[in-house]
């Protein structure tokens, strides 16, 4: 199947009210709301609602969402709760007909797909800096979550897909011609050098690798966490969840890291922090090694090129989906003024 466009991505729709949401939800899954907050998000209409049993996450797709694409996040999330009980990951609550995923109609006479997860407790992780150790401990988790996804996802009848998404870091073909559409001069000659280097020298070697299902954006806005002690106690939103090579989907982590610490510091201490936790559960190959830094920097670039183009596309997204750009031209400066050759234990 291949990539939505990224029309398909930002195509508008009607909100859906919060009063039509409360109504859903009492019918689907016999909830009886006492309070319904929206979440802010750049696709679909996401709910926090307390009820006098506590509180869940009411998710109503977009509209051009696929059931299939879906069903897949379900199901990986019912078979880390039954399989991984420890890993904190969403719970599903299934509608009074037992099913995971239900169509409803919005009001306007369009049908959207709901799903209710359980809340989880915590604050962001991007919400403050946090320390080398602390990068160590969410890469550690990262490789404990990322082992159960892949087998999930290879030992499921079918094996499960994910999305085809531009997100995939290894799309390039995708998100690459967009770069021109960046209007900061500097950033769009830097995201350039990036896309350039990885098509010569990266990108081969990378497909190359085999393709398991990753959660493929476990970023800081993704994760909540306790701070005393630092602990995670949650791992959201599993919508861009893909096949690609485990080295891809750790690359993208890592590229947070460096934010989520400040500016203190050698650049690239953070990465191989997280680096580092990862591999006490998932040692990398060498080549992996190897590939990581410039899939950290593509990483940064593809942030740019999609947020860019998502703003440009849909203006209703364009506060939440530019919101970043300051800082992903702070790193992919910092970070590519000396790119390492290797990220991760020595060979």
């Amino acid at each position: 199947m291949p990539a939505p466009s990224l029309l398909h991505l930002t195509a508008p729709f009607a909100p859906l009210a919060e009063e039509r949401a409360v109504a859903l939800l009492a019918a689907t899954h016999g909830l009886a709301v006492d309070q319904i907050d929206r979440l802010e998000t750049e696709r679909d209409d996401t709910f926090r609602v307390r009820t006098g049993a506590g509180r869940y996450v009411a998710k109503f797709a977009h509209p051009l969402d696929d059931a299939a694409v879906l069903s897949d996040q379900l199901a990986v999330l019912k078979a880390l709760a039954r399989e991984h009980p420890e890993l904190p990951v969403q719970r599903v609550l299934p509608a009074r007909d037992g099913a995971p995923l239900t169509t409803v109609d919005d009001g306007t006479g369009r049908p959207r797909l709901l799903r209710v997860l359980s809340y989880l407790e915590g604050e962001p992780l991007g919400s403050a800096a946090r320390s080398l150790t602390e990068m160590h401990a969410l890469g550690a988790l990262h490789a404990r979550l990322a082992v159960a996804i892949a087998t999930i996802g290879d030992t499921a009848h079918p094996t499960l897909q994910g999305a085809p998404t531009p997100w995939n870091l290894l799309a390039l073909e995708q998100y690459g011609p967009l770069a021109g559409g960046l209007a900061d001069t500097t950033l769009r000659r830097e995201v350039a050098r990036v896309v350039d280097r990885v098509q010569d020298a990266v990108l081969s070697r990378a497909r190359a690798l085999p393709a398991l299902l990753a959660h493929n954006d476990l970023h800081g806005d993704n994760v909540l966490v306790r701070s005393e002690p630092f602990t995670v106690t949650g791992v959201l939103d599993f919508g861009d969840m893909t096949r690609t090579p485990r080295a891809a989907d750790l690359a993208v982590a890592a590229s947070y890291a460096r934010g989520r610490v400040g500016e203190a510091g050698e650049p690239w201490a953070a990465a191989r922090a997280y680096v580092s936790g990862y591999e006490r559960t998932a040692p990398l190959t060498d080549d992996e090694r190897a590939l990581l830094p410039e899939l950290v920097l593509l990483r940064l670039a593809q942030r740019a090129i999609l947020n860019t183009a998502i703003a440009a596309a849909n203006p209703a997204a364009t506060p939440y989906a530019s919101r970043n750009l300051s800082a992903i031209a702070r790193d992919l400066r910092e970070l590519g003024a000396s790119i390492p050759s290797t990220i991760g234990a020595p060979a």
